[in-house]
């Protein structure tokens, strides 16, 4: 089976509580990350495991959670040494969880998790990169800026509604724009992104245990 790009999904909605559960464990998301870095291409089970330092052995029930969820699907199959070896590619570019899953009181839970392992993979990834210099900070008063310096954002403050609105819908546009595949010859610059908004409400049901 051939590499069909035209068949990944620009933006996968994910509205159902299993997926969303396969996407609550960092390693998942790791491997999910790791793949959705060159969407056309198909992976091997062991490159994979290569890059993120990771036992093989480790990965394949990962990769049997993910396939189940429809995130990565088989790519193409070939008989090495009389053992079929399956391919995978993702199945969409980017994620977006649907309005009724994020609603729902029922799955707190889940969510929970789900954004947990988000933010740890994060993190890890923040930290890796810190820690062997690739993180660099903008320069000192007088310097040449870096156009590609990281940016640290940190924002909790009140807004009117319509001011909420408007940035939130700023944001979203944003998002849509970067999230379209780029030119894949040209696109050599590694970006880490991580956006998340919200608007605290009233809980509308008592908050599970």
């Amino acid at each position: 089976m051939a590499d069909d790009a035209d068949a990944v999904a620009v933006v996968r909605e994910v509205d159902d509580v299993e997926t969303l559960k396969a996407l609550s464990d960092p390693l998942r998301l790791a491997i999910l990350r790791t793949m959705m870095s060159d969407v056309r291409a198909s992976h091997r089970v062991k490159d994979i495991a290569g890059l993120l330092d990771q036992p093989t052995t480790r990965l394949y029930r990962h990769i049997k959670v993910l396939e189940a969820a429809g995130l990565i699907k088989v790519a193409r199959t070939r008989m090495v040494s009389g053992i079929q070896e399956s391919q995978y590619q993702v199945a969409q570019f980017a994620l977006r969880l649907s309005h009724e899953l994020l609603a729902a009181p029922g799955n707190a839970g889940e969510l929970a998790d789900a954004f947990a392992a988000t933010l740890n993979d994060f993190r890890d990834r923040l930290v890796r990169d810190i820690i062997s210099g690739r993180f660099q900070p903008e320069p000192e008063a007088g310097e040449k800026p870096d156009p590609l310096g990281p940016m640290v954002v940190a924002l909790d403050r009140r807004l009117t509604p319509e001011r909420a609105t408007e940035f939130r819908s700023r944001l979203s546009a944003l998002m849509e724009e970067f999230n379209r595949p780029d030119d894949e010859a040209n696109a050599v610059v590694p970006v880490e992104f991580l956006l998340m908004f919200w608007a605290p409400k009233e809980p509308t049901a008592e908050p599970p245990a």
